[in-house]
């Protein structure tokens, strides 16, 4: 009976835990162009594939200026928005990012400074630039910039495996 109930009681918090995680839309309103590179609290943040410019590409260096979008639920509705719903651009941003293959560091163009964007700061610390920059070099290249880097792996006791800053679920959207 214990058994019994206790997998009840699991899933019903795994029903729960599904309801309450946000699922932002992959392509804001269905257009591929823009493609979800993070969400957070009602806003979304999409990379626009229209505007990629690759301003160089010398390897090991690389240079990617990308327009990324800030969007908000259309009907002022995060539910709405989490559940596939329309948009609605609030923003729009203009980055340069800066690869170096060989030391594989990226950098974000901060007022003509570069500023190091770490594969595993804190959201405080890199916010929407690092997905951003990561999606960006994807598209530019079809290669994964800290995607698949057994130097950027780190190991869960919980899973028993590795695993990176960017599950391959986060470059589906871009094929």
């Amino acid at each position: 009976m214990k058994k019994v109930i206790m997998f009840f009681l699991c899933l019903m918090l795994l029903a729960i835990a599904a309801i309450a995680s946000a699922n932002y839309p992959t392509h804001l309103n269905g257009d591929k162009n823009y493609i979800l590179v993070d969400g957070h609290m009602g806003t979304a943040w999409y990379v626009d594939r229209s505007s990629l410019k690759v301003q160089k590409c010398a390897p090991p260096e690389y240079i990617i200026d990308v327009n990324v979008v800030t969007a908000r639920s259309a009907i002022d509705d995060e539910r709405d928005f989490y559940e596939g719903g329309q948009g609605v651009i609030v923003s729009i941003m203009e980055y340069r990012f800066f690869y170096d293959w060989d030391t594989r560091r990226m950098y974000q163009d901060f007022n003509g400074k570069r500023d190091y964007l770490d594969p595993w700061g804190s959201w405080a610390e890199t916010g929407i630039r690092m997905p951003a920059g990561e999606m960006s070099f994807y598209l530019a290249n079809k290669l994964k910039f800290y995607g698949d880097m057994e130097k950027y792996s780190k190991y869960s006791k919980y899973t028993n495996s590795y695993y990176g800053p960017f599950s391959d679920d986060f470059y589906m959207a871009a094929n």
